[in-house]
This record gives structure tokens, sequence and C-alpha cells, in this order.
């Protein structure tokens, strides 16, 4: 099924990368690189600015040739589905409401699935449910997803989003007739020292209970906080032994963390020089390079970076002290960069390190990203965002009946003042032109 890479060295030399890199730039990519090495390098550095990336290329495609870390998949469409039929493959993603209140802090998310079954042509080929559902209010004291409110009320959206889709992924990962493989639309071990704040709450009981589907969950205030609850959640999934994966469609970090840990690999094996190891590191961070804009123009279709263990927490020194003993305990996600065809960026897959079938994901990935032509994305998770995502229509309800509402209450007090500033709350748009502060 696949290959080492230096099958195709023939088709990855210096010409072909810096092809493929000055047709990267004629459609926009690295252009933030290039204004950083113009606002801080020397001229001579920005006049080379295509030579210097050929040659970063060339020389990291030279290295995973040489030992191997490159792989390749063939598009085989005719001999793969068959291949599926019987199989359940299910994709999950999650919906956020996107309300803006400049008096409440709403909470709306739902996680869909997308079930199908290849080759099966009667009614339950496909299925489509709502796995998990959170409405609630992030001002109330009476809400049940947090114990207590938070200033960075986007953070506590973020974590209960991240853990909504984990714990989708769990119910069905542990359900009575699991998924044969499940994709998850996003990573799968996502970094937490972010979220590790002083004061910020932990999950309410009942939450927590939901999100591990487990009516007997009592874990105490600890226990409940994200840092830990996420923790458990992804051990109980790992447990399941499905196989389950992440899938990040666009890498926007500009830390390389992949190549990184290849480079350090290949330093700890003896065939690179630590001195080499860094001076690559350096000229890569330098032209602002990050792993999926270096792996576009390193890659041919269908080649994938070998698996590796990859620890995504950072670095210690930047966690929480409070933390530090858990976030310890967070599992490495088994890594690598897919590229499905030319036309699009690669993206990073995830699993479990101790898992099984991870190659197997990839082929499935490969093959249901190349389902439509001038698409780089496996379809069930643009079918599943599609499903799970909550429309327009219906954030823009929300709203308009909590304006209603917060109108009808300050009508109801009598009281001038209240009816005046409902009605600037009610009118004020972001930014507004009568809250701008005066000169």
């Amino acid at each position: 099924m696949s290959s080492a890479g230096n099958t195709e060295a023939q088709e990855s030399g210096p010409d072909n990368i810096r092809r493929r890199i000055e047709a990267r730039i004629g459609q926009g990519e690295f252009i933030a690189g290039l204004l950083r090495v113009a606002g801080r390098e020397s001229s001579e550095v920005q006049r080379s600015f295509v030579d210097r990336l050929s040659h970063i290329a060339a020389m990291m495609r030279e290295l995973l040739d040489q030992n191997g870390m490159i792989r390749r998949l063939a598009y085989r469409p005719r001999e793969f589905w068959p291949q599926q039929r019987g199989r359940a493959i299910a994709f999950i993603d999650g919906g956020v409401a996107n309300i803006d209140l400049p008096s409440a802090a709403p909470l709306g998310i739902r996680v869909g699935s997308y079930i199908v079954r290849p080759g099966d042509e009667t009614a339950s080929r496909e299925q489509f449910n709502i796995e998990l559902s959170l409405v609630d209010d992030l001002f109330s004291p009476e809400g049940e997803v947090y114990d207590d409110d938070f200033i960075d009320t986007a953070k506590l959206r973020d974590c209960a989003r991240m853990t909504s889709e984990t714990a989708a992924a769990y119910r069905l990962a542990r359900s009575a007739q699991p998924p044969d493989a499940i994709l998850l639309h996003g990573p799968l071990v996502n970094p937490v020292s972010p979220y590790g704040l002083d004061g910020f709450p932990s999950f309410g009981p009942r939450a927590c209970k939901v999100f591990c589907d487990d009516e007997n969950f009592n874990g105490d205030e600890e226990a409940r906080q994200f840092v830990a609850l996420y923790l458990d959640l992804l051990r109980r999934m790992e447990k399941t032994g499905t196989l389950v994966v992440g899938v990040v469609e666009r890498s926007v970090g500009r830390d390389p963390v992949v190549i990184r840990r290849i480079l350090n690999q290949l330093q700890d094996q003896q065939h690179l020089k630590r001195d080499e190891a860094r001076d690559i590191l350096q000229e890569v961070t330098t032209y602002g390079l990050n792993d999926s804009s270096l792996f576009d123009v390193v890659l041919e279709d269908g080649e994938y970076v070998v698996p590796m263990a990859v620890d995504r927490q950072g670095p210690e020194n930047k966690w929480p002290d409070r933390w530090k003993q858990w976030i310890r305990d967070y599992p490495p996600a088994l890594t690598s960069y897919l590229k499905p065809s030319a036309t699009v960026l690669p993206f990073r897959v995830e699993g479990f390190e101790n898992g099984t079938g991870f190659e197997t994901a990839l082929d499935l990935i490969l093959h249901t990203s190349r389902l439509l032509p001038s698409y780089g994305f496996p379809v069930g998770l643009d079918i599943v965002d599609k499903f799970a995502k909550v429309p327009a229509w219906m954030s823009r309800g929300v709203k308009g009946q909590h304006q209603v509402v917060l109108l009808r209450k300050a009508l109801e007090s009598g009281d001038p003042r209240v009816v005046t500033f409902a009605k600037r709350v009610l009118a004020a748009k972001g930014r507004d032109w009568w809250f701008r502060p005066s000169d």
C-alpha cells in the first residue's frame, strides 16, 4: 500500500520544488514570511527569498528521503472502495452559535455525526445524528455548563466546544456498535495550557456527566476543570480501542512543531549533527515557515510523513504551575502530514500513539479527499460540518428574541434611565460611533 518516497526522487528534485514554491507565491502563499524577512533581514536575504526557500525545501526533502521518512499511498478508487463495503465510517464536527449580545453571553453548541457505509444500497447507508448539544448563558448563576462565569467568555466557549467534540467522539467509540473508524474535524489532542488560568471555572457536575456519558461521575472541583476533564475524556476514548483520528484542514500556527520533532529525532539517531539541526531550524523560522507550508512543497501527491509521536502541549516553562503534573500526563499525538493532491495544502492527521490502524486511516482520508474534483479534504467532514453548523438565521432569531425581552423588561421597569440604557445597548454595534472615545 505504501513505499519509500525515494522511488519518486526524480519528481521531487530542486527544480520541481522551486517551481512549486514559485506557483504558491503566485497564489499568495509565503507572503507573510516574505514580509517578515523584508522587515528584519538584509537586502541580500530579501532578494534571495525564493532561492533560500527552494534550498530549505530541497534540503528537507533530501533528509526525509535519506532516512525513509516519506511514504506514498497509491490512489486506487476502483480497488479501494469495494474493500470498504460493510464498514462504517463516522465523521464528527461541532457547530457554535454566533450570537453577539452586549448584555449576555449565550452558549449554543451542537456536535453532529455523519456515518456512512460504503457499498450499502439500503436506507441505512447514511445516518445523521446530533450526538451532543449544549445551551446555556455563561453569565447566569444558574448555568449548568460552568460553575461560575469568567471575564474571557471566548475561552469558556472554546473549552466547551473542544470538550463537546471529544465527548461526542467518545460516545460513538464506546457505543454498542462503534464505527470502524471515526474522523474528527480538528486536532485529536489540543494544547491545554492557555486554559489553566487562575479563576477559570470548573464545569458543572451535570455537564461532566453528559460529557463522560456517565451518570456516576462524581469528580470534585479540580477533576471538573477543563485541563483535568479533557485528559479524562482522552484516556477514556483511547481505552475503547476504536480507531479515532483528528484531521486538521489548515495549520495556521507559526511554530514548526513537526519539523522540530523530525530534526530532534534525526539528531538523536546520529543522522544529523546538532549544529546542522540548529541551522536548519533557524532558517525555517527566519522565513516564517510552518509545518504545513514547508511540507506543501516538499511532498508530492499521495505522500505523507512517517507518523511520529508529537507533544503539542508546548514548552513546560509556559505551563501553569498548578496544572503541570496533569499536562505531563497528556498523551502525545501520533502525527503525520498527508498531501492528497497537487492543488491543496497538506493537512495534519493525529491519532493515539499506541493505537492501531493509523496508516489505514491515512488511506481512507486520501480517498475521501479525492471524491470530488478540485477538492482536497475528506468530503464526509465537509458534510458533517454543514450538518452541525448553527445557521445564521437561527443565531439572528435568538439575538432578536433576546433584544425584545431586554427592551420589554426595561419598559416594564418604568425608569426612563433604564429604557435609555437598553435602547443604547440594543443600538450598539461593536465600535459604534456613539461610543467612540472623545479627544
